[in-house]
């Protein structure tokens, strides 16, 4: 398969090679962005996660913590889906980029985009930015709890740092129950099943980090 190099605007590049390596992986700066978009053209479509199993031969499990930015898989595996939603892969790489070429990245409030994880109501995840550092991908969200909600066990490759910025919640990790206040912090191995309740009627607000780990 060709090499492809999609050049944009003066503050933006997306540079995304695909070879013939099928151990070759994607660059982790724009996992996040794909697992978005690739969501989005799903539902878009009227396709269900069922529909792309039977296919790519994928497990639905596996496909929903790709869709949910839970684990990063191959570059062939990004690509088998792709195909399988029937969007060529020019097209769907088009406009997604990332900013280099700086010290920093700064991300204004205004620049924060809504997104869904899992489809679970009451929960509000705002995407601040996804940087690889390492061997892992770092992805940062603004999660809100709205009052009287509670979430089902989920599991992410890596781990990940919870830290309240308003309100009170109640954070299941296996069949530990922890509570966290206005300001405490909470880092966890998320491979074990975790889930966040608010039990209260005020809204609960937190910064999650994921740390996301290279498979």
């Amino acid at each position: 398969m060709a090499i492809i190099d999609i050049l944009f605007s003066k503050r933006h590049l997306l540079c995304l090679h695909i070879v013939n390596n099928p151990v070759t992986m994607i660059d982790t700066e724009v996992v996040s962005k794909i697992a978005q978009k690739m969501k989005a053209i799903r539902l878009e479509k009227g396709m269900t996660i069922q529909n792309l199993c039977d296919r790519t031969s994928l497990s639905k499990g596996l496909i929903s913590k790709i869709e949910n930015s839970r684990t990063i898989p191959s570059m062939p595996v990004f690509v088998n889906l792709i195909q399988a939603l029937g969007v060529p892969l020019k097209d769907f790489f088009e406009d997604l980029t990332y900013l280099i070429g700086k010290d920093y990245l700064h991300v204004k409030a205004k620049e924060y985009s809504k997104i869904k994880k899992e489809d679970r109501p009451g929960f509000n995840y705002f995407h601040i930015l996804s940087q690889s550092i390492g061997s892992c991908t770092l992805e940062s969200v603004i999660l809100t709890l709205d009052g009287k909600t509670s979430g089902q066990p989920t599991v992410t490759d890596g781990f990940e740092y919870k830290y309240i910025l308003q309100g009170t919640c109640e954070y299941t990790i296996n069949n530990t129950k922890i509570i966290l206040e206005e300001g405490d912090s909470l880092f966890f191995d998320a491979s074990k099943p975790h889930f966040p309740t608010n039990q209260n009627k005020q809204k609960v607000v937190m910064l999650v980090l994921y740390f996301l780990m290279l498979k």
